[in-house]
This record gives structure tokens, C-alpha cells and sequence, in this order.
């Protein structure tokens, strides 16, 4: 048996208002209301992503500092340094970065 996700909260309100608002507009009306809904959830969606994005940026900012240190520690060349850094960029998954809205973003 599997479990269904359930149904957040501000959903729920929001298919009421729609219910609410569909028996008192015009059909077009509500399907332009309907529109403007998704177009600001979209809005919400990225910029929360971009908050999101920013702490990572600062996270991986830090530990590639520390990875610097590291380095210099052992005594490896700033070339070097700079070559194991990219490396360990190009395998470092940014999480905040969703395909959907990544033009948005960067």
C-alpha cells in the first residue's frame, strides 16, 4: 500500500477560494484569475530557489576556502590548487539549481 501525499494546507485554500470565485465570475474571468494564481506561484517558486541558491553559493564558498588551505598546507602550487578546485566543482551537485527555472536563476 502506498502512502499519497497529502494535501498541503494553502492548497487546500486555494482550490476552496477558486471554488468560491468560479460560481460568482464569468468564465473567462476565472480562467484569467486562475492564470495570474499559477503565474505568482511560479514567481514564489524562484525566488525561494534563489534564497536557496544563495546560502549554497556561500556553503560551497566557504568549503572550497577551506579545500584552499588544505592545499597550500600541503604545499601545492596555485596552479595546482586551481586544478583540483575546478575539479572539485565539476563534481559538486548545486541543489537549488532545478532545470525548470535555472535561466531564471542565473
Amino acid at each position: 500500500m502506498s502512502k499519497a501525499r497529502q494535501t498541503s494546507e494553502n492548497r487546500k485554500q486555494k482550490r476552496h477560494y477558486l471554488k468560491q470565485a468560479k460560481k460568482k465570475m464569468s468564465n473567462s474571468e476565472f480562467l484569467e484569475l486562475k492564470k495570474a494564481l499559477a503565474e505568482q506561484g511560479r514567481e514564489s517558486h524562484i525566488e525561494l530557489l534563489k534564497e536557496h541558491l544563495k546560502e549554497e553559493q556561500e556553503i560551497l564558498g566557504n568549503k572550497e576556502a577551506k579545500l584552499r588551505e588544505e592545499y597550500v598546507a600541503e604545499g601545492l602550487k596555485k596552479k595546482d590548487i586551481d586544478k583540483k578546485i575546478e575539479e572539485w566543482y565539476d563534481n559538486v551537485k548545486i541543489w537549488s539549481l532545478h532545470s525548470n527555472v535555472r535561466d531564471q536563476l542565473i
